[in-house]
């Protein structure tokens, strides 16, 4: 409801202030918005939604023929499959957050954020050895997903699960980390994107277990898979380590790649060959 209800908002004010050409809606539910109001010249960024759900079937019927781009190859696919148009492009943005200065000396800090998709198998067998003693130093876990705050504490680490947070709270917890991890289950979408492309400009590097939603963004430096049957530990420590070693590395891979400048040149390449098709 709430976002149904953001979305209508941003849709009136955007009819309002209208100057002529077409909408480009950056969340598919804008753009079921401005179809709801009449508006028929939309594009569209991101679907995410699952391929035959519910809300799959919503935006298809109210997007219809609207060019969609996408932030993954999977996404794409499954909008052309069901009749629509739809070009996939790597997602990119300038969150502002603060650049992460400095290493993990005395205490290794690891990031796991958001809801959407997160696979809590992977996070508890995570917990399980951090207090079981697995790290060579002391761990501390920040977990930011919209569950029940809590802190558990032993004498090798710390995991905070801090409940929702505000947008800017986010992108500091985000960018005061030694590295990033998505652990994401397969579920046919978009999923991991703004964490990544975030952590990155802060120049904190990311790992992700393995999944179609997050094809085309693991470049095997940067961001790199996280074998979940593995024990996980090793596999993060040492790329927190490559992270203290290469954070300006980080931060020029992402203004180059995934920057708000580099991702509105790939989302108006898609629009050109979308309406040349």
């Amino acid at each position: 409801m709430g976002l149904g209800l953001d979305s209508a908002a941003l849709a009136l004010k955007a009819v309002a202030l209208r100057k002529g050409g077409r909408y480009l809606a950056a969340n598919p539910w804008i753009a079921v918005a401005l179809r709801l109001l009449g508006i028929k010249d939309i594009a569209v960024t991101g679907i995410y939604a699952t391929p035959g759900s519910r809300s799959f079937r919503v935006l298809r019927r109210f997007l219809a023929d609207a060019a969609v781009v996408t932030t993954v190859k999977i996404e794409a696919d499954a909008w052309t499959e069901s009749g629509g148009r739809a070009v996939p492009v790597l997602y990119g943005n300038d969150f502002g957050y603060s650049r992460r200065d400095g290493d993990c000396r005395e205490t290794l800090t690891i990031f796991i954020g958001g809801s959407s998709d997160r696979d809590a198998v992977v996070i508890e067998l995570l917990e399980q050895e951090l207090l079981a003693g697995q790290p060579d130093v002391f761990t501390s876990l920040i977990v930011v997903a919209n569950d029940q705050p809590s802190v558990t504490r032993n004498e090798f680490a710390s995991i905070e699960h801090t409940g929702y947070v505000s947008a800017a709270r986010f992108g500091e917890l985000l960018s005061s980390s030694d590295v990033a991890v998505l652990p994401i289950k397969a579920n046919g979408r978009a999923a991991g994107h703004m964490v990544t492309v975030g952590a990155l400009e802060a120049g904190v590097p990311v790992l992700t277990t393995t999944s179609t939603g997050m094809d085309g963004y693991v470049d095997g430096t940067f961001v790199r898979y996280l074998d979940s049957e593995l024990p996980l530990m090793h596999q993060i420590a040492e790329h927190a380590e490559f992270g203290t070693k290469n954070r300006q590395r980080i931060v020029e891979h992402w203004q180059g790649e995934f920057s708000r400048g580099a991702y509105v040149g790939r989302v108006a390449r898609a629009l050109g060959q979308l309406d040349d098709a």
